[in-house]
């Protein structure tokens, strides 16, 4: 029975990691037109197009693991970035946002300390962190990051 279950969530992860590495590469139209920001984000989806291909190897689970850990450190940093740059230009919606970040960060808090109790299997969590790292990179940046850069175009009066 075990083994049926993991044959059938290795065949969907094979699917999923291959059919997602186009969303995870970078393009110019993910750009806000503020370099650090978006050197940010690039970075942000680098980190999980690389954990969906270390994710597909149980034998790099340590490596998933490290990769994750660079990730949220990565995103600690630039959520703080971004709020402080947000403050600076006024952004109306600067307290739904950050209540956003937040949220993130308590999820990513709850995986850490899931993984150093050794809480999950390994495909479990490759999932768990692939379904993270992929509701930041395709989630927040391509969908909750729009709405201020759109202010920060409007502000400014650059053009997107």
């Amino acid at each position: 029975m075990h083994q049926d279950v993991s044959r059938r969530v290795a065949a969907l992860q094979g699917l999923a990691f291959h059919s997602l590495k186009p969303l995870l590469s970078w393009r110019k139209d993910f750009e806000i037109d503020e370099p650090t920001i978006d050197g940010q984000h690039e970075a942000i989806f680098e980190m999980a197009l690389e954990a969906t291909e270390l994710a597909q190897e149980p034998s790099d689970d340590g490596r998933l693991i490290d990769m994750f850990e660079r990730f949220g450190r990565g995103l600690e940093a630039h959520f703080r970035y971004e709020e402080a740059m947000l403050a600076e230009i006024g952004y109306p919606e600067l307290e739904h946002h950050r209540a956003q970040h937040r949220a993130m960060l308590s999820e990513l808090d709850f995986i850490r300390r899931r993984l150093a109790g050794n809480g999950a299997d390994w495909p479990h969590q490759a999932l768990v962190l692939l379904n993270f790292m992929l509701g930041v990179t395709v989630g927040h940046i391509l969908r909750g990051d729009v709405s201020y850069a759109r202010y920060i175009h409007e502000a400014t009066g650059i053009d997107p």
